[in-house]
């Protein structure tokens, strides 16, 4: 009896359950089946064709069988062996509808993947981008690095090879850097004024002094340039011009002090002044000549023009009353002239010079109440020591200069002049209670105190000038006593 299964395991279980007696199956079905327990009793007697094509096996307890079938299978010919493969043991390929599936799903898979293959391109060529923007940033960033450092080499060059001295000086007054001028200029081996405090070249420079510039520097305003004298590594002192500057770096605060070495410019000075001096001296000399041939030659003319006057008067006079009246004003033209000619030799030189100083001080005193009628205290001191001529003469031309100033300018009503010994020297002060003016108002046109300070600086002396808006103002000279004076 045939009955057609088609599972291997059902036919299996149909011969064990003599439902059939025999069963045709896979052999690699039959070889996993035969492992389980249920299956172990059952026996291969025959194989149909190729042994892994077709296999045909019955109950073990019938092996009569064995023998029968093989001899009838390899009996059948290959067609019937085909047609028996084809019925029970059908091809396990997938069903049309099966592959279609698995294609479309192998389609979306492939869909997938390419995009997320092109995902990923996208997200290479994004971040190859971003690389290359970073990469050209980077060089950018290199290239402006390099160019601070060549700039930062640059003027650290020009800073070294600056023939200003150059000193960064901390809040605490101790040098942080100095170039090689500043070096140089004071005698200094290279790093040696590194880690100095300031005071060591300018010990005049209190700490209370710095930090008020440090302060007024570093609120932005204006600080001024002054000379002073630094010392040197062997002790000397150089004149300087000092400027300050006020700087910030890395975070640091610094005090920029630029030192300039002014003693070739203080020996034009010395020069200047000794050359001023002397040409001084002799327009004084000049003067005082010009002075005794006015008043010697010029009043002799004059004086012998009035006697031949006289003498006309004395012989013509009486014979024509209008010749009196002329030979009258003749001798008032002469005795104008007369006076005419010791203003001019006073003016020139006066005369007062050759009794000293006092002297002269006080006949000028008295001259300018008689021209302005405003009262001229004088005050000094009964006996001074004994000056130069250009000294005297230098100290009168000032009190002219500064009396004619009030005149002009102070619409005062009283003047105070004194002369005394202060410190070495002589000062003569100069003041009055005036409308006053603002001293830091620029006056291109005073070039009387430009004259007066021209005076001082020639004699090697200083001048000061004070003034208040209606308080007056008052003018301080000081000269210094030559060696072998007083």
């Amino acid at each position: 009896m045939w009955c057609d299964v088609t599972q291997d395991r059902k036919a299996l279980e149909a011969v064990i359950s003599q439902q059939a007696r025999l069963a045709v199956v896979d052999e690699a079905q039959l070889g996993r089946l035969s492992r389980e327990p249920e299956f172990a009793s059952l026996a291969v007697v025959g194989d149909v064709g190729l042994p892994q094509l077709l296999r045909i096996g019955s109950r073990p307890d019938l092996p009569e069988f064995a023998t029968a079938i093989s001899a009838g299978l390899h009996a059948l010919s290959a067609r019937e062996v085909e047609q028996w493969r084809a019925r029970w043991l059908p091809a396990a390929y997938p069903a049309a509808a099966v592959s279609l599936g698995t294609w479309r799903v192998l389609a979306v898979l492939a869909t997938l993947l390419a995009l997320l293959l092109a995902g990923v391109v996208l997200w290479l060529r994004r971040q190859q981008r971003q690389y290359e923007r970073r990469l050209v940033r980077a060089r950018e960033a290199i290239a402006q690095t390099q160019a601070r450092e060549a700039a930062l080499r640059l003027t650290q060059f020009s800073i070294d090879q600056s023939t200003v001295g150059i000193l960064w000086v901390n809040w605490d007054s101790h040098i942080r850097y100095a170039n090689r001028a500043a070096e140089n200029m004071l005698g200094y081996a290279p790093g040696v004024l590194e880690n100095q405090p300031l005071a060591e070249l300018e010990p005049t420079l209190s700490m209370d002094r710095w930090l008020d510039l440090w302060r007024r520097a570093r609120a932005g305003e204006e600080t001024p340039v002054f000379e002073t004298h630094c010392r040197s590594a062997v002790g000397e002192w150089v004149p300087v011009d000092v400027a300050l500057s006020f700087l910030r770096y890395d975070d640091e605060e610094y005090l920029v002090v630029f030192l300039t070495d002014i003693t070739e410019r203080r020996r034009a000075q010395a020069q200047l002044r000794d050359l001023s001096a002397h040409l001084e001296s002799v327009r004084e000399e000049e003067k005082a000549r010009i002075a005794r041939e006015v008043h010697d030659e010029l009043g002799q003319v004059l004086t012998v023009l009035k006697l031949e006057v006289s003498m006309c008067e004395l012989a013509y006079a009486g014979l024509d009353a209008g010749l009196q009246e002329r030979l009258d004003s003749m001798k008032r033209l002469l005795v104008q002239l007369f006076q005419q000619v010791r203003d001019v030799a006073t003016a020139l030189r006066p005369p007062i010079l050759d009794a000293g100083l006092l002297s002269a001080i006080e006949w000028q005193a008295r001259r300018f109440e008689a021209r302005t009628q405003i009262p001229c205290l004088v005050q000094a001191p009964e006996q001074v020591p004994a000056i130069s001529d250009a000294m005297a003469t230098g100290l009168f031309r000032i009190l002219q200069e500064a009396l004619t100033n009030v005149m002009r300018h102070a619409q005062a009503h009283s003047v105070e002049v004194s002369l005394s010994f202060e410190q070495g020297g002589l000062q003569l002060l100069v003041s009055d209670d005036g409308r006053g003016f603002d001293v830091a108002q620029p006056r291109p046109n005073s070039f009387g105190l430009v004259g007066m300070r021209e005076r001082v600086m020639m004699l090697g002396g200083r001048l000061e000038l004070s003034s208040t808006l209606g308080e007056g103002a008052t003018l301080v000279v000081w000269v210094p006593m030559k060696e072998g004076q007083g």
